[in-house]
């Protein structure tokens, strides 16, 4: 369930997460950290649905730069 909210969070950090995992915004950022806190990375419950979200393995930073 998406519920939306109002949050008072630090720009600076959310600005190092986009900036670091190349999500497209804060909204992004917030649900890539909450998942990533709760070590929700195989999305188990929702096993039908898909979201922008679902692999969480696209958001690990790359060491190293392109290698192909």
């Amino acid at each position: 369930m998406l519920k939306k909210v109002e949050i008072e969070i630090d720009d600076d950090l959310v600005q190092e997460a986009i900036r670091r995992y190349k999500v497209a915004d804060t909204r992004e950022a917030v649900h890539l950290a909450l998942r990533m806190l709760l070590g929700d990375d195989d999305g188990d419950e929702h096993d039908d649905e898909y979201d922008e979200f679902s692999d969480l393995s696209v958001w690990e930073p790359r060491r190293g730069g392109d290698s192909g």
